[in-house]
């Protein structure tokens, strides 16, 4: 009963992610039986968000957890590499639940979550020029102008390192106080930012 509600949920998020992806291509179908076994932190997460979802809409950190995998999964069906992929879906995330999470990736390497870190915040910098708004729905065209703008600077990156370096540096004084909120933040675990 349980591994059906949860399918069920996967499929509309899923849908979710996929419509607000529709300018970079088909995601194609959703999958959870290859979750079933190799990510039952999935499972347990997306009947957790359906819990609290009539009270607390995505704001929670089971639903962050759920956008991360499946950005990250809609984004690598879209091309984007390993490392980006999972950057983008981590960054998706954030942008969606308000929720910036760490504890759940295993980075391997500290250069590799330093990069995962500053392509999160320049994700969400580039979302959220201004003020943060997490309650936004995934079909409207800013959402999706948004993501398309997003998407095709993570492509850019991933064909062109030497354009991240450049990104990197001009992006730099927009997300140093991002980077230094959250060390500090961080320094307690990760939570609402």
């Amino acid at each position: 009963m349980e591994i059906r509600s949860a399918y069920q949920i996967a499929r509309r998020e899923w849908e979710n992610v996929s419509v607000s992806l529709v300018s970079w291509g088909d995601t194609g179908p959703f999958d959870l039986t290859g979750y079933i076994k190799s990510e039952p932190r999935l499972i347990r997460n997306l009947l957790g968000m359906e819990k609290r979802l009539q009270s607390q809409d995505y704001f929670t950190r089971e639903a962050a957890y759920v956008f991360s995998e499946l950005g990250r999964e809609a984004a690598a069906r879209l091309g984007l590499n390993e490392k980006m992929a999972d950057a983008f879906g981590s960054g998706y995330s954030w942008a969606r639940t308000g929720w910036f999470d760490l504890l759940s990736r295993d980075f391997g390497s500290v250069r590799h979550l330093e990069d995962h870190v500053t392509m999160k915040l320049i994700f969400f910098k580039l979302f959220y020029p201004e003020a943060a708004d997490f309650g936004w729905v995934f079909d409207s065209e800013e959402v999706i102008d948004n993501l398309r703008t997003i998407y095709g600077r993570f492509l850019f990156w991933q064909k062109n390192p030497l354009g991240y370096v450049r990104d990197v540096r001009s992006y730099m004084p927009r997300i140093e106080p991002l980077r230094e909120g959250l060390t500090a933040a961080l320094d307690a675990g990760s939570g609402w930012c």
